[in-house]
Parts: structure tokens; C-alpha cells; sequence
């Protein structure tokens, strides 16, 4: 069966969202770059820069998903495999380590 659409009346504050650190550009300052580096690196590692941006959506994308009624926890457990692809390719494909755990330590 199919569930009903009863409205589009939902306005989220990002600030309910508990990750402090919220965007790549909040990821890279928090892990100790200037506003200079961090232009640098968006200049010259965009891929990385975007796949980071990327994993932090997917975080925030979870905990709102993680809060949602008559939804399918199937989906926020796919999002979390999709975000851990990420990670493991932000590793593989540009040997750059995504600290997971600072985020969700430092990041609240």
C-alpha cells in the first residue's frame, strides 16, 4: 500500500540538527585549515572538497530520516552504507582519511 502525502508543511531549523560541524568547508576549519587553506583546497582537490560536502549531507540526511514517522528504517540504513561508500572511496580514490569519529565526537 501506498502512503498517503498529507502536506508539505515541514520546516526544519538546521540548528535542531545536532552535527555542529555541518558542511565540508565547517569540516576542514574544524580539523585546524584557515579560510585560506580551505580556499586552496576547494582550488585544487574540488573532488574531495565535494565527496566530503557529500558524506556530511548523507549525516545529516540520517539523523532527520532516523526521526521520521511512518517511514522504513531500511532507508536510513542504506543512506549509512551509501555514507560509508564514500568514506572508503574518499580513502581509496584520493587517499584522504575522513575522520567519522570527530565529527560525531567533536561535531555535537
Amino acid at each position: 500500500m501506498l502512503r498517503d502525502f498529507i502536506g508539505d508543511g515541514i520546516n526544519i531549523d538546521g540548528r535542531m540538527i545536532q552535527y555542529r560541524i555541518f558542511t565540508a568547508y565547517k569540516y576542514l576549519q574544524a580539523k585546524g585549515m584557515t579560510d585560506e587553506q580551505v580556499d586552496e583546497f576547494v582550488n585544487n582537490q574540488y573532488d574531495v572538497y565535494k565527496t566530503i560536502n557529500q558524506v556530511m549531507a548523507i549525516k545529516q540526511s540520517c539523523f532527520l530520516l532516523r526521526r521520521t514517522s511512518h517511514s522504513c528504517q531500511s532507508l536510513t540504513d542504506h543512506l549509512y552504507s551509501l555514507k560509508m561508500r564514500l568514506i572508503r572511496e574518499l580513502k581509496e580514490k584520493f587517499d584522504y582519511d575522513f575522520d567519522d569519529d570527530f565529527v560525531e565526537r567533536d561535531g555535537k
